[in-house]
């Protein structure tokens, strides 16, 4: 048995390293998208929205290059801040880097100890040890690729050799057509989001998305304010109860005025083998006509949605600060085609300078057991959230939460504070306790724990940019307790490296 566990890890990496060797030889410059996971990228397109500076929707990620310069160009003129300016001009820096006129060619490593239970929007390691190379390019003025590869040790998926980040995208007129295997955060939440995270890895799929946030022209549509629209259809291909479940998702956020973003965000999961897969279907999906008994037969219902509304406020300027919520409702009251169901999350930043560091303060409270009640404020309804009656294996992917990190049923309190010095190096501290599945047993296993268990922790991270690459520290602790009384903690720590 060890030998051929043995025999299947050096299969692995011999085809680990024939997909580099190939990525290597292939001319290639860098993509149109900035996907989530850079916390000092947000925190600097968000103090430059806050400031004034600029006015572009920053919650439906990955966001797009274009925009950004956009944006850049927008606060070029106006008076900043020296904390606006030091932004702007990391923004910038980074903006030529990702525009460069020649290929891009990008290598990374990291080891962990301990990889994050429940992710962030912070980008961690996912395994033990893992190694990246990729290679994006422009082919000519209208086809982009990107094409990524990364080899991981031990991975709790299985998957050694993985694809993600891998993408190939058209530009026509304003909108950006992509296929490939790409990461997306929905929402304001900086410790998780209700329906859409980096928790899960990346599945393929087909993805349209507009390339400029800029306003409607006509007088009807202006009072929108610059928006973004982005859809996917995506296809599950781990092993489920339904195999070959797709995923379509649709987001479009807009800013009515600078200090207010709202997002409204649909997902839902259809089609895969025995279930319904024309066109039918997909139009009874699309207009709701989901809800067994109700407005469809039990053997026809569509898919299993997700739907809600996120908002982020950001207080008048004298006070430097944000309100953000996202509700997102997961089943319909008593069968009826009202949403009824909701998880919650609120949350507030603040941000301002400590001595010669700009930081970033947020406190967040997320809720992931299903409320009763037009608004959520009633009974809670256990073995709700992430699961579905049909789609048994739930709302998942390869052994996680496609949305909230915390899985179903669970509460979860985060604060996190982002450091910025003068230099453009970052520090990053974040602290949690959270309550997981409160509910106990599920249907299928709860991707975090099967019992209820109570989980705190805290990682302080470092970003540092030299002239050889990018390096990233990370040093935590993980502290476990079960409903029996018996506890375990786990040192965290991780060291990575990117070329950029």
């Amino acid at each position: 048995m060890a030998d051929a566990v043995t025999g299947r890890s050096r299969e692995a990496w011999r085809r680990a390293g024939a997909v580099l060797a190939v990525l290597l030889a292939m001319p290639v410059m860098a993509g149109p998208f900035a996907p989530p996971g850079d916390i000092g990228l947000r925190h600097d397109l968000e103090l430059l929205n806050d400031s004034g500076a600029m006015n572009l929707p920053l919650t439906g990620w990955p966001l797009s290059w274009a925009d950004i310069g956009r944006g850049l160009a927008e606060a070029e003129g106006k008076p900043l801040t020296p904390a606006a300016r030091a932004a702007w001009e990391r923004v910038r820096a980074e903006l030529e880097w990702q525009q460069h006129s020649g290929p891009q060619f990008e290598l990374g490593a990291a080891l962990a100890e301990a990889p994050r239970l429940v992710r962030t929007f912070e980008d961690t390691p996912r395994a033990e040890a893992q190694a990246t190379a990729a290679l994006s390019s422009w082919l000519g003025e209208r086809v982009a690729v990107r094409l990524e590869a990364t080899v991981a040790a031990n991975p709790l998926d299985g998957d050694e050799v993985r694809p993600d980040g891998t993408y190939v995208a058209l530009a026509l007129g304003n909108w950006l057509f992509s296929a490939g295997w790409q990461e997306r955060w929905w929402g304001p939440g900086r410790d998780g989001s209700l329906i859409l995270s980096t928790s899960a890895r990346p599945a393929p799929g087909f993805a349209l998305q507009r390339k400029s946030s800029a306003p409607f022209e006509t007088k009807w549509l202006r009072w929108i304010g610059p928006w973004s629209l982005t859809a996917f259809m995506t296809e599950l291909d781990d092993e489920r109860l339904i195999e070959n479940t797709r995923v379509l998702g649709m987001r479009v956020n807009f800013k009515p005025h600078p200090s207010l973003e709202i997002g409204l965000s649909r997902t839902a999961q259809w089609c895969g083998e025995g279930r319904p897969c024309d066109f039918a279907a997909f139009r009874d999906l699309v207009l709701g006509n989901d809800n067994q008994g109700v407005n469809v037969d039990p053997d026809a219902e569509p898919g299993n949605q997700l739907a809600g509304i996120d908002m982020r406020w950001r207080l008048p300027r004298a006070i430097p600060a944000a309100l953000y919520m996202q509700w997102i409702g997961e089943d319909t009251r008593r069968g009826g085609p009202e949403i009824g169901s909701w998880l919650r999350q609120v949350g507030i930043e603040h941000w301002g300078s400590i001595g010669g560091l700009q930081h970033r303060t947020h406190l967040e409270v997320s809720d992931t057991q299903c409320r009763e009640g037009g608004f959520g404020f009633a009974e809670p309804k256990p073995d709700c959230a992430y699961e579905h009656g049909t789609y048994r294996t739930g709302y998942r992917y390869r052994g996680h939460s496609i949305g909230h990190a915390a899985d179903g049923d669970s509460l979860a309190y985060s604060l996190g504070v982002t450091l910025v010095q003068s230099g453009g190096h970052r520090w990053h501290l974040s602290l949690r306790h959270a309550e997981i599945n409160r509910a106990g047993a599920t249907a299928l296993p709860h991707t975090v724990s099967e019992t209820a268990l109570e989980l705190s922790d805290v990682l302080l991270s470092h970003e540092r940019l030299t002239d050889i690459g990018l390096f990233r520290f990370g040093l935590g602790y993980r502290h476990e307790e079960d409903v029996g009384g018996s506890s375990s903690g786990d040192l965290e720590a991780f060291i990575g490296w990117s070329s950029r």
